[in-house]
């Protein structure tokens, strides 16, 4: 089985990304499980049996996958990866697949941890220009209905600290590209065949045409209609104006610009 990871900062461009792949007829994929994040996270560790009791029942309709019993007996660390890991696998085997993607995008803090357990895992990294992150991450958390995910609004510090956090991790794999692969999203935006090619070529799939006849779709159905995943079935092209400039001041755009050069530079972004 071919497990990948689909990673980076939050409003990077992960869920168009992961729409697209999963239209491929090859790679089963599903909502965001979180599995790690919360596994891994002190404060939503003690939450993780109600996490999984909503993935399996409201997330994915597959009640029948998630014994409660199981979730709360088995203390190990070990026993629970294996058990969520091949209820994953269980669920490409019965689509006929033997590639699974996943997407949380805050599993890029646990890579290392990841990898202790599975070794052969492959990491897709998406990264995107601060400045449209930084204003897509205060739209989305301002939107109604989000203050259970994000938990209030994000001030522009905090988005730039979030961005940084993940860029900064994702250029630290940038020397292991077979089992890492770094893409942009601008990229995607430019050139989708192109894109989605090195995608499946990483992968080790033949690249398809129906992830882009059916991206659509699985967007939809994986973006479970959260707000802020409103327009995630949108056509993929370029804006002719920088959403950034109605989000954000001047003070803003100045302050975002500074405290990301280093890595931006890292990521062919420019000085600007």
């Amino acid at each position: 089985m071919k497990r990948i990871f689909l990673v980076g900062a939050p409003r990077s461009g992960t869920t168009i990304l992961q729409s697209l792949l999963a239209a491929h007829p090859k790679i089963t994929s599903f909502p965001e499980t979180k599995f790690f994040h919360h596994l891994w996270t002190d404060r939503l560790s003690r939450k993780l049996p109600n996490r999984l009791r909503e993935f399996f029942h409201k997330e994915i309709r597959r009640p029948d996958l998630y014994n409660e019993a199981e979730v709360y007996r088995r203390q190990s660390t070990t026993d629970r990866i294996n058990w969520f890991i091949g209820v994953l696998d269980k669920l490409a085997i019965e689509e006929g697949n033997q590639v699974w993607l996943e997407k949380t995008p805050e599993h890029i803090y646990f890579i290392e941890g990841i990898l202790d357990y599975l070794p052969e895992a492959k990491f897709i990294h998406i990264v995107r220009h601060p400045l449209d992150v930084v204003a897509s991450m205060r739209e989305a958390t301002k939107a109604p209905g989000s203050d259970v995910l994000w938990g209030g609004e994000w001030t522009v510090e905090f988005c730039v600290s979030r961005w940084n956090s993940s860029a900064l991790i994702t250029h630290q794999f940038c020397p292991k590209p077979h089992q890492h692969l770094i893409v942009r999203y601008e990229n995607l935006l430019k050139d989708k065949i192109w894109l989605l090619s090195q995608c499946c070529c990483f992968i080790d799939i033949d690249y398809d045409r129906e992830m882009l006849r059916n991206y659509q779709a699985e967007g939809l159905r994986l973006g479970l209609g959260h707000p802020w995943h409103e327009g995630i079935d949108r056509v993929i092209e370029p804006a002719i104006v920088p959403k950034y400039k109605d989000i954000l001041s001047q003070d803003d755009i100045l302050y975002v610009l500074k405290n990301t050069a280093e890595l931006r530079q890292k990521f062919g972004y420019g000085c600007d």
